[in-house]
């Protein structure tokens, strides 16, 4: 709990979260839980996430509000009121594509009045909040689920008590701008990827449009590195005053190495397989480091849009027997591969952390990563290369394999690096800087 010096003593953190476990599809729910878990040490927290269940963790000093069972004791006919509009102007949107409807939601009502009695939305309450039921988190759905999010997360706030604003990911800075709008309070963007990582550095899109708008009214920003504040800073026209690099961290826990009975060693990635983790070069590092050093097998755990190109590639080399493809695994399988993984490799042509890199970390497993990276920036001790210079990358981690003195130097220094940082450190960066938000002295 808080201390009695401490810049936010009997404040309270309204957190919007969108992933939380255990519904996990990446290192977004890990990375919120991590905050949420360190920061409920120093100041009460209210968090709001779309999916809550008997398995949600509880957290001491956090309250938990999740869209799909509202607790709260908020009348029907309120949300349904609010819903109804909301209804409108989405509906609105789908049929004309109308650019300014949330700024004309209004003036708009008459003109589509028919049309809102065709649909009888006197139900839209329920459905509404049916959106949140699904297991899926994204997918087809989310245009849907992110107006909903933001005009219930308005509602809800009414009845909670808070002093600032803090948003995890760009899915839920449209409820954090409504929300400061409607109350008046300090706004905290946490930028856990950007769009220009995920699509373009030149992206101009509806997400980025969303990021890009949501940082204009943020009075303060947290990237999980400084290579994304410095992405921030050039591609979306930020000031760098006003952000604050609050680095990921990782949980303690003890993974017990063990041998597999795969011939050779191995090199393993781990991620989405999209254009942004850079497909391209592990194939052509892979091509590489194989041709010197046949006695290796990489280990390829993630699907996403590149995998079947990845698959072929291999094929049409004749080199499939040194690739093991395993598709989606869970956490408890991550922990066992890497327990017996040689060597970690992250390629990203842009990866604003890359908590997985931790992760092998701990499990005594070496990195080699590309400089567009956070973890290089926690992990100096990793080998790292730009994110297209497959020869160096090659190089790194033909080094690895054939040096196993070297190799274990590399582990301890990793691990050593590792330990330096921490949730609670970074909680603790974030909460004295709530008060540069909140004018306390």
């Amino acid at each position: 709990m808080n201390s009695p010096n401490s810049p936010v003593q009997g404040k309270s953190v309204l957190v919007l979260g969108w992933e939380f476990p255990p519904r996990m599809v990446g290192g977004l729910a890990i990375a919120t839980y991590g905050i949420v878990e360190a920061m409920s040490q120093y100041i009460k927290v209210h968090l709001i996430i779309p999916y809550k269940d008997a398995n949600t963790p509880e957290i001491e000093n956090v309250t938990i509000y999740g869209l799909n069972d509202l607790a709260l004791n908020i009348e029907e006919k309120q949300l349904t009121s609010l819903l109804k509009r909301q209804t409108v102007i989405s509906t609105f949107t789908e049929i004309h594509s109308y650019p300014a409807v949330y700024e004309t939601g209004v003036e708009i009502m008459e003109v589509v009045e028919m049309e809102i009695k065709e649909q009888k939305i006197d139900k839209s309450f329920r459905s509404h909040l049916n959106v949140f039921k699904s297991e899926e988190m994204y997918g087809k759905s989310l245009w849907e689920k992110i107006p909903v999010y933001t005009e219930i997360v308005n509602e809800i706030a009414a009845f909670i008590d808070f002093d600032v604003i803090h948003c995890h990911d760009w899915v839920t800075f449209g409820a954090g701008k409504r929300l400061k709008e409607s109350y008046g309070k300090p706004l905290c963007l946490h930028v856990h990827a950007l769009e220009t990582d995920r699509s373009h550095k030149k992206i101009k899109n509806r997400i980025y449009d969303i990021e890009q708008s949501a940082m204009e009214m943020a009075d303060l920003i947290f990237p999980v590195s400084q290579y994304t504040k410095e992405q921030i800073i050039a591609h979306y026209g930020m000031k760098g005053d006003k952000i604050t690099p609050i680095y990921n961290a990782i949980e303690e826990k003890y993974i017990e190495r063990w041998r597999h009975k795969i011939p050779g060693r191995l090199v393993t990635f781990l991620g989405r397989i999209t254009a942004q983790k850079g497909p391209q070069y592990l194939y052509d590092t892979a091509v590489k480091v194989i041709d010197a050093y046949p006695d290796v097998t990489f280990v390829i755990a993630g699907t996403g849009d590149q995998l079947m190109s990845l698959i072929a590639a291999s094929a049409d080399k004749q080199i499939s027997k040194h690739f093991i493809f395993t598709g989606f695994i869970t956490r408890n399988d991550v922990d066992a591969l890497l327990a017996t993984s040689d060597i970690y490799f992250m390629p990203s042509v842009s990866e604003p952390f890359g908590l997985t890199a931790l992760e092998a970390t701990r499990a005594g497993v070496p990195c080699v990563l590309s400089k567009q990276s956070g973890a290089s920036e926690v992990l100096p001790s990793a080998l790292v290369a730009d994110h297209w210079d497959t020869d160096l990358f090659a190089a790194h981690i033909l080094k690895l394999l054939s040096d196993e003195p070297f190799r274990q130097q590399v582990i301890q220094q990793n691990q050593e690096e590792m330990n330096r940082i921490s949730w609670m450190a970074s909680a603790a960066k974030i909460v004295s800087t709530y008060s540069i938000a909140l004018s306390l002295d």
